[in-house]
């Protein structure tokens, strides 16, 4: 199974939380507060919304979610739209800024979305009180660890937190036999606030940190950080920083002959860039990101099709998996409802989701249980959706690795249980 993947830098600092939650609180009294009630874009049609950054330095990501997106609003219209109505998409660019995203979000209320899918983690504190008193559903991306006990009726996450993937990347590592660890995370608070769940997670599979170096992003040199790293002789190395830093980082490594032992690192390494920046034949050998989401099975293959069928190619890029289990799962929301009004379907989100239900894997097959009557339960293309509590879902985890051209490719699946056994452990 091999996919041609890259994957979004999903953090923010305390100074863009800040940021955020005074931009919220200045203007959540000038959004419209009947925004949210869905209404056609013109007859025969529902609005959805897309909040990412189309511009500015994380315009890539933008990519990402609109594949996934583009995938699933072909399938639903291919079958029958939603209660005949076709999905259309409106877009709105935040710039991966907080200071951008409210009048983003603002700019797209006054289509009156049924949905938006985004934003991104790098914005979501700014808006994120702002989707319940407007009555707007959304399905934000990222797996910061702000959200995994958020409170917010209206919002939904169906990308895997960061605090679950670093459960993943222990798992591996033990998986493989790597019992020593250095750990490499540049000093932002959200990356620091991985380093002690995964020593916990690292700890209880046997293994042992002999290396907690803290990096400063974008220096001239990282000789002495790489020097500290590999002191006590590492097999393997845990690791997060962006690829600037990684260019000059792994350049000190290699002068040190330290590029032979994994680095394993979240879903941010799985950019080409980072590979580029290791070297061949270094990154196809010794290069690993983990990603939310194991997708295989029927769900996974129909939205190959999908994807396809609109993109020329299997070749995916990652993440636009969950973003297509979202749309599919708001389609179906609305369908149950039979009612495009949040107010009204947003109560059956979990209702397609999660259990108990009768499987479904499509679009079409989960629509057609419904119109029998039958409870359904969507298994996606991530996988399984199953939303707990506060609306995160617990999902596997893809490792992986590089090809010799530099694409992303499959490695290994950590699934859903291997994860919840170590986290409950």
């Amino acid at each position: 199974m091999a996919d041609n993947r890259t994957t979004p830098r999903r953090r923010l600092t305390a100074r863009l939380v800040a940021s955020a939650c005074m931009s919220a609180a200045l203007v959540a009294a000038t959004v419209p507060a009947s925004a949210g009630t869905a209404a056609a874009a013109s007859p025969g049609t529902i609005t959805f919304g897309q909040l990412l950054p189309f511009t500015g330095t994380k315009a890539f990501l933008s990519s990402w979610a609109t594949h996934g997106d583009a995938a699933a609003v072909w399938d639903v219209n291919h079958h029958g739209g939603v209660m005949g109505q076709m999905l259309v998409a409106k877009s709105a660019d935040d710039g991966g800024d907080a200071v951008d995203a409210v009048p983003a979000l603002r700019k797209l209320l006054i289509d009156h979305p049924a949905f938006i899918v985004g934003p991104y983690s790098l914005t979501i504190e700014a808006v994120i009180r702002l989707f319940d008193p407007n009555h707007v559903v959304d399905f934000m991306i990222g797996g910061t660890t702000q959200l995994d006990h958020m409170n917010y009726p209206y919002v939904f996450r169906t990308t895997a937190s960061d605090s679950a993937e670093v459960v993943a990347m222990a798992y591996y590592a033990k998986d493989r036999g790597l019992t020593r660890a250095a750990f490499i995370f540049d000093n932002s608070a959200n990356t620091q606030g991985l380093v002690a769940p995964l020593r916990a997670a690292y700890t209880r599979v046997g293994g042992k940190v002999v290396a907690n170096v803290t990096i400063v992003p974008d220096q001239a040199s990282y000789l002495s950080e790489v020097t500290k790293a590999f002191a006590n002789h590492p097999d393997v190395v845990f690791c997060a920083f962006d690829e600037q830093t990684a260019t000059t980082l792994f350049t000190a490594a290699r002068e040190l002959g330290d590029l032979n032992v994994p680095w394993v690192g979240e879903d941010v390494l799985g950019s080409p860039g980072y590979a580029k920046a290791m070297g061949q034949p270094a990154a196809s050998r010794d290069l690993y990101a983990v990603e939310g989401g194991a997708p295989t099975g029927p769900a996974y293959q129909h939205y190959l099709a999908d994807y396809q069928a609109v993109w020329h190619t299997r070749q995916i890029l990652s993440s636009s998996y969950n973003m297509y289990d979202s749309v599919i799962i708001a389609s179906l929301a609305m369908t149950l409802a039979r009612s495009t009004d949040p107010t009204v379907w947003v109560k059956d989100v979990t209702q397609v989701s999660n259990p108990p239900g009768t499987k479904c894997y499509t679009y079409a097959s989960c629509v057609a249980l419904i119109k029998a009557g039958k409870k359904v339960n969507y298994e996606g293309a991530t996988g399984p959706e199953d939303f707990n509590q506060y609306h995160n879902t617990f999902s596997g985890f893809t490792v992986d690795g590089f090809t010799p051209s530099d694409q992303l490719t499959a490695k290994a699946v950590v699934t859903a249980a291997q994860v919840a056994q170590l986290a409950s452990s």
